[in-house]
């Protein structure tokens, strides 16, 4: 890790776990991202040990390490290796699926989400109005406006 190469003791462990902690929330946010879209996109994605040690980020806050103690499971940093490791699973129906050869069947699928997502906004809309005019029934705004 660049920025612990000179640093000693619980400094440097308190620096290389709040690096490890950021590519754990990193890694969080890029599967929910693949969770909401229903697809992998390009965003990086560390497949091993090894790739997660070498991932650096400078301006994430997210810098390399050397050292293979760092990703050992009964190590000090044991409780983010597991977490690391249940990213894997989570993230593992996402990893397996191969690239689309048609770039339109990703767009086609990302547009049927927004589909869905704006027709239950619209839903939510009318149930909305729906309760507003029950309360108030003389509402001047609401009689107004269409009702859809």
């Amino acid at each position: 890790m660049m920025q612990a190469k000179r640093l000693y003791g619980a400094e440097k462990t308190a620096t290389t776990r709040a690096s490890f902690e950021r590519k754990i929330e990193e890694m969080s946010r890029v599967l929910s991202c693949w969770q909401k879209n229903g697809v992998r996109d390009q965003q990086f994605w560390p497949t091993s040990l090894a790739m997660l040690a070498a991932w650096e980020d400078d301006q994430k806050g997210i810098f390399r390490w050397k050292s293979n103690n760092v990703t050992k499971r009964n190590g000090v940093f044991g409780d983010l290796v597991n977490r690391y490791w249940n990213l894997q699973k989570k993230a593992d129906r996402y990893l397996k699926k191969t690239a689309r050869t048609n770039p339109d069947s990703a767009l086609k699928h990302f547009n049927s989400v927004l589909i869905h997502q704006n027709t239950a906004l619209i839903w939510n809309v009318m149930e909305l109005r729906d309760a507003l005019s029950r309360v108030d029934p003389e509402n001047e705004a609401l009689s107004r406006l269409p009702f859809p």
